[in-house]
């Protein structure tokens, strides 16, 4: 054990002369234990350090150390230490030896930062600066010795023998008058006088301790025992010869002529055990025992000490065993066979033992009394009556409880138990037990029932009857038990009626009659309530729970023959069974009011029943509330289920039947309603057989299956399909404006037939219906869908749904999506903002109607009108769309469209091909290929690798912009901006082209202008007369017929046939041909190479004639040349003319004495082929001489 203050104690202190110590060890020390002294100052927290400090001896058992030994620690001032015992050394020799005016000494164990202090000893008490005990756990005059007034030695002269423990000399030693001092000058530790050092090291010692004895006193103790609750039996031990120190003891227990029932089901156990406390004589132990009201002999155990310790002393046990006695309380017992009589009254116990025979005419008769808690029979034997073996005698009230034990018997030849005594006005409880054998043997005449309670009717009494899996009630000739009012029946066992004879009838298992409450029936799992006719029955409602087995024999498993306005309620796990008998009827529950029915288990009707008697159902009720849970059978060898009024009429009132698990008509009818309620049948398991509803607004829910028609009758009835649910028959919604709904998750089949049902609402679930033709209004909800094989008018699909089709759907409105499969078709649908129509391959749809929406074309859409942000996909075909504002149509690669119409804000995108398209203020995008588009109004706009042909412009324009080409566009107003290719454009009726690209063989018309910006190239442009080709850029290779070309850029190898050529300032025009009577004029700041006359009356005019480079060739008769900055003036201007070295031409050259002009002519000129003359506005004509009039040529060539 770790040790602790007042471990040790100190005996000794010297302050003079060499310093010694001595201490007593007052419990045993382990060898290697290190006790550490120190004079170091406490301050209640912690020791001194740094230079402060003082030294710290630690001292160390070098062998075990036994309490008592006293042990001296001598020279501490010189450090050459002597110890008595163990070893000393310092671990800290800071200021070592010890002060003859202060000091404090304590002795502790473990780490100077941490010590548990054992003991200390001071010679100027503990309030100075030298040390206190704050913070130590000693305590002076105990666990520390304190002296004052600076003592030199101390020693201690007190009583070392004679204690009874070692602890107690601290008390001794703490007392200083049990001490010797010296306080004087000198070194008095060794003057001859009391005390000296070293100190004596004569050992203490303790008395040894009285033998002590322990026994049970009284040997005995008897209780009664009680009718219930628990009682303590409690046996005394007392101790003798001392009552120094702790005794434990320990013993064992008998348990006699007890069992576990004494002692509230378990027994003690083999064992228990006490203890004394130290200076305690006496001890308890106690045994709790349990009451109970079953009459049985006393009972006794008892109880033996075995073994005693006390670690002090010596312990004897002497009376070793103690006997506890249960003294019986309980009623009259018969514990041999008896016939006499026995009446029972007020609070009576009877009891009868196992193996025990009570028999009589009436053996028990019960007079009432007491209501609680009543007279009481507990049976373990035999109880028989000739004619009852219980009865009841009088009308009064009383409860009565009857304990039928595991083999016992309680039999008559008339009614085993009858009471009669609890009739109305009375009150109390009547309660049956049953763990063996009730019964009613008489036959014929003398037939009775096991129990009889029939006459008991008070609202005041309360009956339970309890029969547990050993036992059985019943009765050989009638009904087995007939339980009275507000009666509950606890079966796990046995209820059972029989027919003694072919010419019995009418014997139930329990027949509750015609009292006016019902009762309660429990029908525990293992329990069989079994009846020749009925199982139970009654004429007022009753509560069946069952999880075992009802069976009706030639009956029903339940038959209440209950009014109209009342419910009987059943729960049943287990199996509740009706038998028709030579075709009689015989129903699983056949209750003629109304019920509540839970179903877990099996209800059903077996057998046939005749025409005549109707049929035999599973269920034969007048309405209420049925629910078959999952795993739940209700089965009929004919119909399953029929609510009426028991005669074919209407039910009573409303039905509600939810089935989990599987209801099974045998002759195909599974349930059939009667009457004008609005009814509900719901249905996630299975049903065999036709169901059927009569009038009023019946639902139906259906998400398991039905085999066979359902028939809903007249009203406006409500029918609910989820997926996954199947109809292999006909739905009739019959008279009434009838609604179908499809619901649920995932996918669902309508391929039955469905007539006489005007509405169909699909809220949810992909559902593949074979024909919606028959309905007036069709709805297809968000996330919903609808795989159409037939065919459907008028379908609305909601945003989120689906209507897939594969037969045909028209006037379809869809705000979700529509799928026209292969062989499908949809004519007239109107897709909605947000819906969709997707029509794949080997579809077709037709005058779709998109109002926002969607239409994705992979088959065949023929008559689309496009509106309201409305977006068409084509990857195969489409015919004659109408793309109004708002509206899209985009052609993919894959895809064309043929006759499409663009109206004002409509919009069509081409990676396709489109032909025979018209726009009328849309606009349309080519990327892929447009043949014969017609522009109105609008634009066509040719993207980066499209191409467009046959172009036909009215008004509105055609862009076609870089890496696009435009072929064969005819421009009948309108206008054409190109910034890609365009080849053979006619441009006409006021129409004008924009070139920043390239175009090849354009026809200009009259009223129509060719402008070829600075970034535009055009080729073979032909200008016909009044036509205009305004040229910034660059021209080659045109052809002016009878109209004009204006130059600002450069045009290559124009030829004029008629009309003009302008080169205008910053012009350049090279390779010209001027036919006959066409004109070139080069006005001031353009410029022109090499110009070809090709006719007569040609014309090349020269605002200066430096403009001018290159050769001319062609020239004859009648052909001019127009010099506007050479002045003319007869005399003054001159003419010269040089033929060049090899006769291929010459030069012409002309001079008004300021300006020379030199013109390079081919071809064998002289100068007398030219002649000069006033071109009417200052410059110079030339032109041939034998040309006339001369001076009328200049205004026509400036003209």
């Amino acid at each position: 054990m770790p040790l602790s203050a007042g471990s040790i104690a100190f005996t000794g202190f010297n302050g003079d002369g060499n310093d010694n110590l001595s201490f007593v060890v007052l419990t045993d020390i382990p060898q290697g234990t290190v006790i550490n002294f120190t004079d170091n100052n406490w301050n209640g927290t912690s020791f001194a350090t740094g230079s402060s400090a003082e030294s710290t001896i630690a001292w160390t058992a070098t062998s075990a150390i036994a309490a008592g030994t006293v042990i001296d620690i001598d020279n501490i001032g010189k450090g050459a230490f002597g110890t008595s015992a163990g070893s000393a050394s310092f671990t800290n020799a800071n200021n070592t030896g010890l002060s003859n005016d202060s000091e404090v000494v304590y002795a502790y164990v473990g780490s100077s930062t941490a010590p548990t202090f054992l003991a200390a000893i001071s010679n100027v008490g503990y309030a100075t600066a030298d040390g206190t005990l704050t913070g130590t756990g000693l305590v002076a005059g105990q666990t520390a010795v304190s002296f004052t007034g600076g003592l030199d030695i101390v020693g201690y002269n007190g009583p070392r023998s004679g204690f009874a423990s070692f602890a107690d000399y601290l008390a001794a030693i703490g007392n200083t008058a049990n001490w010797a001092t010296q306080n004087g000058s000198g070194d008095q530790s060794t003057d001859g006088i009391t005390p000296d050092a070293p100190f004596p090291t004569t050992a203490f010692t303790v008395a040894a301790a009285a033998t002590q004895t322990i026994s049970f006193s009284p040997a005995s103790v008897l209780v009664t025992e009680g009718d219930s609750g628990a009682k303590t039996m409690t046996f005394t031990v007392v101790r003798t010869g001392g009552t120094v120190g702790a005794v434990s003891f320990s013993g064992s227990f008998a348990a006699g002529t007890t069992d576990a029932a004494d002692f509230g089901g378990t027994l003690p156990g083999s064992s228990f055990s006490g203890s004394f406390a130290d200076g305690a004589s006496s001890a308890t132990v106690t045994i709790t025992i349990s009451g109970d009201a079953t009459a049985e002999p006393d009972e006794s155990f008892t109880l033996t000490l075995t073994s005693a310790s006390n670690p002090g002393a010596t312990v004897t046990i002497g009376t070793a065993t103690a006997t506890g006695t249960i003294a019986n309380d309980d009623g009259t017992l018969v514990s041999g066979n008896s016939s006499n009589p026995i009446t029972l009254a007020n609070n009576d116990h009877l009891t009868v033992l196992a193996g025990i025979s009570l028999s009589g005419s009436t053996p028990v008769t019960w007079i009432g009394g007491s209501t609680s808690p009543g007279a009481l029979v507990d049976n373990s034997g035999t109880i028989t009556g000739t004619s009852r073996a219980v009865y009841t005698s009088g009308s009064t009230s009383g409860s009565f409880t009857i304990n039928n034990k595991t083999g016992a018997t309680i039999t008559a030849t008339k009614d085993a138990v009858k009471i009669s005594n609890l009739v109305s006005g009375t009150s109390g409880t009547f309660t049956v037990n049953n763990e063996g054998t009730i019964a009613s043997t008489g036959t014929g005449s003398n037939a009775g029932q096991a129990l009889d309670l029939d006459d008991v009717n008070s609202s005041g009494v309360h009956s339970v009857i309890n029969n547990a899996a050993t036992g059985v009630i019943s009765a050989a000739d009638a009904d087995a038990l007939r339980p009275g009012a507000n009666a509950t029946i606890n079966n796990y066992g046995q209820i059972v009626s029989h027919n003694a004879s072919a010419a019995s009838s009418g014997n139930d298992a329990i027949d509750f009659q015609s009292v006016n409450t019902g009762g309660v029936v429990n029908n525990f799992a293992g329990g069989l309530i079994d009846g020749a006719r009925h199982g139970i029955t009654g004429d007022q409602p009753i509560t069946v729970t069952n999880d075992g087995t009802i069976i009706g024999r030639s009956g029903s498993g339940i038959n209440m023959d209950s009014a109209a306005d009342t419910t009987t309620t059943v729960t049943n796990r287990g199996t509740i069974t009706g038998t028709s008998v030579g075709g009689a009827d015989a129903d699983g529950v056949d209750v003629d009011g109304l019920v509540s029915i839970d179903n877990f288990g099996t209800i059903k009707a077996v057998g046939l029943v005749s025409a005549a008697n109707g049929l035999n159902e599973a269920l034969a009720i007048g309405g209420g509330f049925v629910h078959n849970e999952v795993g739940g059978l209700i089965i009929s060898d004919q119909r399953a289920i029929t609510v009426d009024d028991s005669n074919d009429g209407s039910a009573f009132a409303a039905m509600i039947i939810v089935n989990d698990g599987t209801i099974r008509g045998n002759n195909g009818e599974a349930i059939s309603i009667v009457g004008t309620f609005g009814d509900t049948v719901t249905n996630t398991g299975s049903i065999f057989g036709s169901v059927a509803t009569d009038g009023g607004n019946d639902t139906l829910v259906n998400s398991g299956s039905i085999t066979g028609d359902v028939l809903l009758g007249a009203g406006d009835d409500g029918i609910t399909l989820v997926t996954g649910s199947i109809v292999t028959g006909t739905i009739d919604g019959g008279d009434g404006v009838d609604a179908l709904v499809l619901s649920g998750n995932g996918t669902g089949t309508l391929l039955g037939t469905v007539v006489h049902v005007e509405k169909l609402d699909v809220q949810s679930g992909i559902w593949r219906i074979k024909d919606a033709a028959g309905y007036s209004e069709i709805k297809v909800e968000s996330g919903a869908g609808v795989v159409l094989e037939g065919s459907a008018n008028g379908m609305v699909v909601a945003t989120g749904a689906a209507q897939s089709v594969y037969g045909s759907a028209s006037n379809s409105v869809i705000s979700g999506t529509q799928y026209i499969q292969i062989g499908g078709s949809a004519d007239g649908t109107t897709i909605k903002t947000g819906g969709e129509q997707d029509i794949y391959g080997g579809g077709i749809a037709t005058n779709t109607v998109m109002d926002g929406g969607t239409q994705a074309v992979f088959g065949v859409a023929i008559g689309t009108t496009i509106a309201n942000g409305g977006l068409q996909h084509i990857h195969n075909n489409a015919f004659s769309t109408t793309v109004n504002s708002g509206g899209e149509q985009n052609v993919y690669i894959d895809g064309s469209a043929t006759g499409t119409s663009i109206n004002a804000g409509g919009l069509q995108i081409d990676w396709g091909f489109t032909i025979i398209t018209t726009i009328n203020g849309g606009n349309q995008h080519v990327f892929g290929s447009a043949s014969l588009t017609t522009i109105n109004s609008g634009v066509q706009t040719v993207e980066a690798g499209g191409t467009a042909s046959d172009t036909t412009i009215h008004g509105g324009g055609q862009d076609v912009y870089s890496g696009a080409t435009a072929i064969n566009t005819t421009m009948d107003g309108g206008n054409q901006n190109v910034y890609g290719t365009v080849v053979q454009t006619t441009i006409a009726n006021g129409a004008v082209q924009y070139l920043h690209g390239s175009a090849s063989v354009t026809t200009v018309n009259a009223g129509s202008q060719q402008n070829v910006y600075a970034d535009g190239f055009a080729t073979g442009t032909t200008i016909n007369a009044g036509g205009f080709q305004l040229d910034w850029g660059s021209a080659s290779a045109t052809i002016v017929n009878g109209g004009a070309q204006y130059v600002y850029g450069s045009a290559a190898g124009t030829t004029v046939l008629a009309g003009a050529q302008h080169v205008q300032s910053g012009g350049s025009a090279a390779d010209t041909t001027i036919g006959a009577g066409a004109l070139a004029y080069v006005h001031g700041g353009g410029t022109i190479g090499d110009v070809i006359f090709a006719g007569a009356n040609a014309a090349l005019v020269l605002d200066q004639a430096s403009s001018f480079t290159g050769t001319i060739s062609g020239w004859q008769d009648h052909d001019s040349i127009d010099l506007g900055d050479i002045l003319f003036s007869d005399g003054v201007t001159s003419l010269a003319y040089a033929q060049n070295g090899d006769n291929s031409g010459g030069t012409l050259t002309v001079s008004d004495g300021t300006h020379t002009a030199s013109l390079s002519l081919l071809g064998q000129y002289s100068a007398a082929d030219f002649a000069l003359s006033s071109d009417g506005h200052g410059g110079t004509l030339i032109t041939d001489p034998a040309v006339a009039q001369q001076a009328q040529l200049a205004p026509a060539l400036h003209g």
